[in-house]
């Protein structure tokens, strides 16, 4: 019952004192209740020993009123400060969360996965809020409140008062048999959790995939087996908690009528008023009030504490990078160089085997082989989404480990295969770029994607919505916005890593025209699968198994006869298969 975690505790740091506050008034509350007791007590207990004509009924249902007044001014201030620290814990705790986020690299949110990031960032919070602003207050009360009952019992029936804390300080801890045995679940718990939460988004992502190839009831089966899994999780811990409360009853119930027998057996003997018998008989029922309510609450504090373990993954993720002054002795060399370079996503099997690469300023230089032979690791290295295991890249003859990755990407920037736009306008998109640049700065770039006439067109232009990641452009128009912000960035060194896959054969063309046009005036990294796209490159390094086993221009690669002219001769066959046959490549 008593669930400490390091991770809530430390992130409570913005609010903590809401915390104290909500445990202060309920102690307030309680020292209302004891006042009404003893007011109660002594009218009833008077009433019977001396008659209604003896009774001072002014002092004491004055202290009743009093009494009252602060019971309910403490309840209605205990729900307000539980609203104000779930408001705060929410901003406090998503803040630090999205903070780290904005931190994390590509490979930092690959390894932790985009599922648990956003579960972690909204559901989790949820769970969190409750472990604050009720468990933690609650614990603070539980402990509290039996002694200072105890010192309000005191004076009345020591006997009984001594039971009662005796029995309080002792239920708490036998819980932790039940506890060894929750903490095994709730881990389980998560993580079935975040695989159903996976399914169920993935499942609708590709809802008309599983309708074409009608496997709908498939992933309904599926789906089903991962929700029973958490439901038998969380039934599992109920009865381990329905349990617990059980036991912790008896125990509390049985000290209850042992103390009102004792405070009866010393009224008998006249060792006690009837006043004071009847203020330990009230306040014996509510001595266990604050016990009875963390117990019942214990299971938003597990929910709670799981949900910090998979936060604490995201928030414990070392986001620093290596940034070595001592390494920016420059070379000589203008442009981007790759010398030796090894690579491995695991520490284990090398993806890249002492690579080199050479990028001239103003140059045009494509990366071509079969798939799975480490061009996009390349990508991932120029970009410094990873670093080199061993090896050296420079970049106009700066050392990549002296620089930092925000200031390295304002120097090369990435159109993808797949580009994401956001939510919001066509303006809002572009201005990721550059916020500080005006419509004709916007237009210009769009009319280079050739896509500034279908911008003056709409009615709203630059601020027409794109909808949800873009569902309202086709595949060309997104990847003509990307390429638009690319230019826009001003960097002087753009990737394109397959960037016209997912487009038709119109876009495609329309978008080489443009990334012909841009290797004027930048430097360009190509990565196409199809080939005769990247026919006019500069220089083409052929990668095989990790390697650079080929370079050269196309003409020098296809008099070679190697991997590269093999890999054009298949495809050109392929193409004129497809001709012949009424189809299409691409």
């Amino acid at each position: 019952m008593l669930h400490i975690n390091k991770t809530l505790i430390r992130m409570s740091k913005g609010f903590r004192g809401w915390i104290f506050v909500i445990a202060a008034l309920k102690i307030a509350v309680l020292v209302g209740i004891t006042m009404f007791a003893n007011a109660i007590g002594t009218i009833l207990g008077q009433l019977y020993e001396r008659g209604a004509g003896d009774v001072d009924f002014t002092t004491l249902i004055a202290r009743s009123f009093i009494a009252s007044v602060i019971m309910l001014v403490g309840e209605l201030l205990i729900g307000e400060v539980e609203h104000i620290c779930t408001a705060k814990a929410r901003v406090s705790i998503r803040s630090e969360i999205f903070s780290k986020l904005l931190e994390l690299d590509v490979k930092d949110v690959s390894r932790i996965g985009a599922t648990n990031t956003i579960n972690s960032s909204v559901d989790g919070v949820e769970l969190i809020q409750m472990y604050y602003n009720r468990y933690i207050p609650g614990l603070i009360y539980s402990v509290a409140a039996p002694i200072y009952t105890f010192f309000a019992l005191m004076n009345k029936c020591l006997p009984a008062a001594i039971l009662l804390l005796v029995v309080s300080l002792v239920v708490t801890p036998l819980n932790n048999i039940f506890r060894n045995k929750i903490d095994k679940l709730k881990s389980d718990y998560w993580t079935g959790m975040n695989n159903l939460s996976s399914y169920y988004v993935e499942g609708i992502k590709g809802m008309t995939t599983t309708e074409v190839y009608n496997r709908g009831d498939d992933r309904e089966a599926e789906l089903n087996k991962r929700a029973n899994f958490v439901s038998r999780i969380i039934i599992r811990i109920m009865q381990l908690n329905f349990s617990s409360i059980g036991l912790s009853e008896l125990i509390m119930n049985l000290s209850i009528f042992a103390a009102v027998a004792i405070c009866g057996g010393q009224l008998l003997a006249g060792s006690i008023a009837l006043p004071s018998a009847l203020t330990v008989l009230m306040l014996s029922f509510g001595f266990f009030g604050s016990i009875r309510h963390l117990q019942w609450i214990e299971h938003e504090a597990i929910q709670g504490i799981a949900a910090a373990g998979k936060i604490a993954e995201v928030l414990d993720v070392d986001t620093k990078r290596e940034i070595s002054p001592d390494r920016s002795k420059k070379n000589d060399f203008a442009g981007i160089s790759l010398e030796n370079v090894t690579f491995s996503y695991d520490n284990e099997n090398d993806i890249l085997k002492g690579v080199d690469i050479q990028i001239p300023q103003n140059a045009t230089v494509a990366l071509a082989g079969e798939s799975g032979c480490g061009k996009s690791t390349v990508v991932n290295m120029l970009l410094r989404f990873y670093d080199t295991k061993t090896g050296r890249i420079t970049i106009d003859g700066r050392d990549y480990m002296s620089i930092a990755p925000e200031d390295l990407r304002k120097e090369i920037i990435m159109v993808p295969q797949q580009v994401y736009i956001f939510s919001g306008n066509i303006r809002d998109n572009l201005l990721m770029a550059d916020d500080s640049a005006g419509d004709e700065k916007l237009l210009s770039v769009l009319d280079q994607v050739k896509l500034g006439d279908w911008v003056r067109s709409l009615s709203e232009g630059l601020d027409t919505n794109v909808g949800d990641a873009g569902s309202k452009l086709s595949g060309g128009q997104r990847q003509k916005i990307g390429i638009a912000r690319a230019i826009l960035s001003d960097a002087p060194y753009i990737v394109f890593d397959e960037s016209t896959s997912s487009v038709d054969e119109d876009s495609e063309r329309e978008i080489w025209e443009c990334i012909k046009g841009l290797g004027k005036t930048r430097t360009l990294i190509i990565i196409s699968h199809r080939l005769s796209t990247i026919r006019n490159a500069d220089c083409i390094y052929v990668l095989e198994d990790g390697k650079v086993t080929e370079k050269g221009d196309h003409n020098t690669l296809m008099k070679n006869n190697g991997i590269y002219s093999r890999l054009v001769t298949q495809q050109n066959e392929l193409e004129e298969s497809a001709v012949l046959g009424g189809g299409q490549v691409g």
